[in-house]
Formats: C-alpha cells, structure tokens, sequence
C-alpha cells in the first residue's frame, strides 16, 4: 500500500519522472504530467507524452519493470518501483488533469525559481498527445536527501 504521505507528494505540486531498462539494462527516462494513485492504493496511472513513449512502452511491454519518483522542490522524494500493467492514449480528461498539474507544478517551481526559467522548466515539455501507463506498485523508497535516503518504506 502506497503509504498517505506519498500519496499526497504524488498529488502535486511535484517533479515526476519514470525510468525503466531494455535488455541491456540500458536506462530510459522521461519526465511525468501528472499522476493518479487509484483506489486501491497499489496501482498508478502516470502521463508521458506519445512522442517519447516509444521507448518506455517498450521496455515495459519487454520485462515490466518500472522506476517512478515524485519529489518536492523542498527535495522531499519517494521512488516507486512495480510492474507495468497496461498503457492507452490520454483522454481529454487526462488531458485536462495534465493541464491542471502543470499550473499547479508552475506555481510552485516560481516560488522557487526566477519565473523564467521556472516556465521552462515546467512548460518546456511538449505533453499532447500523451498516453496513459498504469503499473502495481511493489516498493517504496525514501529518497529525501539525508540519513534515512534510500530506506525502504513499503
């Protein structure tokens, strides 16, 4: 069970990102809009752009095996890591969930950062069209920065 705490970071405002291997433990990453815990508290759909998906997807389709972190731009972090249970395309209220996230996302990073450099960062990212990816998480890792980083929670 994918614990509160975590589930609130998830909900945003925060940096999300996905990883995953070929068969040659070669890494691909991509950068996330957004993502859903689903009731059951076990599964998530997260949001990657159809124009970067190839590689992902197939790494999934290959072995299943996903890394996914979420962090706070106070650089609280959690790294999720499970098996792939499906993808399709976003819908249109995907599409408006992604929107929505980036707002929220964009708010948080010009807090941070000088508003520039802030909507590059968050809105330098083509996300339409996006598909949808869904995976059962299996762990939980802290990945704060700090003693207890890398401990695993779940």
């Amino acid at each position: 069970m994918i614990p509160d705490r975590v589930i609130e970071v998830l909900r945003g405002p925060a940096f999300l990102q996905v990883g995953t291997r070929d068969a040659e433990l070669r890494p691909a990453h991509h950068f996330v809009v957004g993502a859903v815990v689903h009731d059951d508290r076990q599964t998530l759909t997260f949001f990657i752009p159809q124009a970067r998906s190839a590689r992902i997807l197939s790494d999934l389709e290959s072995n299943g095996r996903v890394a996914f972190s979420g962090g706070l731009i106070s650089h609280e972090a959690y790294q999720l890591k499970g098996i792939y249970l499906s993808w399709r395309p976003a819908s249109d209220d995907d599409l408006t969930f992604q929107e929505a996230y980036r707002a929220k996302l964009l708010a948080a990073a010009c807090k941070a950062y000088p508003e520039e450099m802030a909507r590059s960062l968050v809105l330098g990212i083509a996300y339409r069209p996006s598909v949808a990816i869904t995976f059962r998480v299996e762990e939980v890792f802290l990945q704060t920065p700090g003693p207890g980083a890398g401990s695993k929670m779940v």
